[in-house]
């Protein structure tokens, strides 16, 4: 079996974004859940019951010699909020994949929930892309000392406030092009500050909807999830995601749904364990 060094060399010489970025997806951790738990309201659209494979991911783009992230995980053991299993740490998978966090440029936050930002400290280096309507939420939240049975704590927030500090805090308020072929949109409803990410590759465009999305059943039936902080937002947003996708002529990639790992190939060598090649 090949040392960690040479499975993260293998996995640099195997990425070449000369003819545009590739996108790979890293596993870091999966659970099973039931459709009538994660859906809103499952019981009206009177389908029967049944298990979903759940995946907790972040995203790598490299283009041009830069490092993009979009989100980063979290530490499950640290944590262990909905029974959530480790597969391979946030440190680990980036090992694997040949990726050293000091050389991270920029951090896509999607949003500020745990699972998403929990690692956010590691790219000291990176400049932090997230959601202005995000921010006043959770911000606005911690100032209330409201935080308490919330998906995000104040130490996650702190590092938020770190990058923001050192001036390396970009707050989004509208469609934007963060880097050249990444656009972001602001889309709400999961959260009032969630960023959906659209990345223009060599064999098409795609949209990351990380928890725009969690499952293809949302974008199929553009079924709500059961987590919301506005319900209708959450509605509109299935649809100006299943609506981008036609105008783009993008593919979708729900952000928690285990069956994208069946949908396209795993990483070359040893990060095949964690890692799928989206682009």
């Amino acid at each position: 079996m090949p040392s960690t060094v040479d499975a993260a060399d293998s996995s640099r010489e195997a990425v070449d974004s000369s003819s545009g970025p590739s996108v790979w997806q890293v596993k870091y951790g999966e659970r099973v859940v039931r459709m009538s738990d994660v859906f809103h309201d499952y019981a009206q659209y009177g389908r029967p019951d049944a298990d979903l494979d759940m995946d907790y991911n972040f995203w790598v783009v490299r283009s041009n010699g830069s490092i993009i992230l979009v989100d980063t995980g979290y530490d499950i053991p640290k944590r262990d909020w909905l029974g959530e299993i480790s597969v391979t740490p946030t440190p680990e998978g980036l090992e694997l994949v040949g990726i050293d966090p000091a050389d991270v440029d920029m951090v896509i936050t999607s949003h500020f929930h745990y699972d998403h930002i929990g690692y956010l400290g590691l790219f000291t280096r990176a400049q932090v892309v997230s959601g202005k309507k995000e921010y006043d939420y959770w911000f606005g939240k911690r100032s209330a000392d409201a935080l308490d049975g919330e998906f995000t704590t104040a130490e996650d927030l702190a590092v938020v406030e770190k990058a923001e500090q050192e001036g390396r805090l970009r707050l989004i308020d509208e469609e934007t092009e963060v880097f050249p072929g990444i656009t972001v949109y602001p889309i709400g409803g999961h959260c009032p500050g969630e960023l959906l990410t659209r990345i223009r590759t060599a064999s098409g465009s795609m949209i990351l909807t990380v928890d725009a999305a969690h499952f293809y059943e949302q974008i199929e039936n553009e079924w709500p999830f059961f987590a919301f902080t506005d319900l209708q937002e959450m509605k509109d947003g299935l649809a100006f995601i299943n609506r981008l996708a036609r105008e783009t002529s993008s593919t979708i990639i729900p952000g928690h749904d285990a069956r994208v790992r069946d949908r396209f190939p795993a990483a070359p060598g040893e990060a095949g364990r964690v890692a799928t090649v989206l682009a």
